[in-house]
């Protein structure tokens, strides 16, 4: 079988950076070995909000606001993955083995700009990359945010498709976050392995 593998989210800001987690940390040499060991593509997300000075140059895609003006800056006041900013990069040990899925003439290492807990186009996008597999696999950070969200969104795209989270890859804000998201994703019908 080929499996796509999804990485959520995996970038500085979540792991040590400006909404640093240690439930995240310990996730990533999990992380870089699943990663490591994979067969098939990957396609890593990246949060991605922006700043003042990028909103009046005309980058953001959407309603264009700077985060703090955003629902979520309102909700959560703490600017992260402000776009090409060292908190918006995937964590590095977790990038550079990515960045080996595409040497020798290979390519299979792809990343995406996603604006909102869940990227409702992210279906869309996997289909026109034209990649050929038949179950997918998601791993990556906030479990009970966008790896959840994101998990959904692919759950309805592809209904009768295998889908699987390890949860030895995936991080939450605290054991109970944890619990809650890998009940929510098996209810949607989505195996979790390594819980």
């Amino acid at each position: 079988m080929a499996k796509l593998g999804v990485l959520v989210d995996a970038q500085v800001d979540f792991i040590t950076g400006a909404l640093a987690n240690p439930f995240a940390q310990a996730k990533v040499p999990n992380i870089v070995n699943k990663i490591k060991h994979w067969d098939g593509a990957i396609i890593a997300t990246h949060d991605t909000h922006f700043n003042k000075m990028q909103v009046t140059t005309g980058w953001p895609p959407m309603e264009g606001k700077p985060y703090e003006e955003t629902l979520e800056g309102q909700k959560l006041p703490v600017p992260h993955c402000i776009k090409l900013t060292d908190g918006w990069e995937i964590e590095k040990t977790i990038l550079d083995e990515l960045q080996k899925k595409n040497q020798d003439g290979k390519h299979n290492f792809y990343s995406v700009d996603k604006y909102t807990f869940g990227k409702l186009d992210l279906p869309e996008y996997i289909r026109n990359l034209g990649i050929e597999f038949d179950e997918i696999e998601i791993w990556g950070f906030v479990s009970t945010i966008c790896v959840l969200a994101n998990a959904v969104i692919l759950r309805a795209a592809f209904p009768n498709m295998k889908i699987t989270v390890d949860a030895s890859c995936i991080a939450d804000l605290d054991e109970e976050g944890q619990k809650a998201a890998i009940l929510c994703l098996q209810r949607q019908q989505i195996d979790v392995i390594n819980a």
